[in-house]
């Protein structure tokens, strides 16, 4: 009966775990491939680096996509934060989780559909970090 109980948690999790992640593709498809999105490409700010990102916005969702490639792995206490700038205004977007090949996503709400941002940056940080320090791997900086 423990046995039992202990599979059927791990199926559990497993089934909610995967309708997260069916969740956030619709998402991830609906912003990314619509003639109302507007991408912003995230550049390494290393010469030495091959790191890259893009930040999608579509004027009609509050939804946004970030992505990022190449990065390095994080050590185990830090975490590539998103910070993005709005009407002025940094604030931390969330944490982009990357896989064992370097790849990021992230998905995050705004506070209005179609945010228009001026800047965007992945900093590799520690984990609670609630300021934007340290010197960015992949940046983005709106023409003025």
């Amino acid at each position: 009966g423990f046995r039992l109980n202990v599979a059927l948690a791990q199926e559990r999790a497993l089934r909610s775990e995967f309708a997260d992640l069916v969740d956030q593709q619709e998402i991830v498809l609906e912003v990314i491939d619509s003639s109302k999105t507007t991408k912003a490409f995230l550049r390494a700010t290393a010469d030495d680096s091959k790191s890259y990102g893009k930040l999608f916005t579509r004027s009609d969702f509050r939804d946004v996509v970030a992505m990022a490639g190449r990065l390095p792995v994080p050590p185990a206490w830090q975490a590539y934060h998103l910070w993005v700038t709005e009407d002025g205004q940094t604030y931390l977007a969330g944490i982009m989780k990357v896989n064992e090949k370097g790849f990021g996503l992230l998905v995050f709400t705004a506070d209005q559909p179609g945010p228009v941002y001026e800047a965007a940056q992945l900093i590799l940080q520690p984990m609670g970090s609630t300021s934007p320090t340290g010197v960015p791997t992949i940046a983005w900086q709106a023409s003025p």
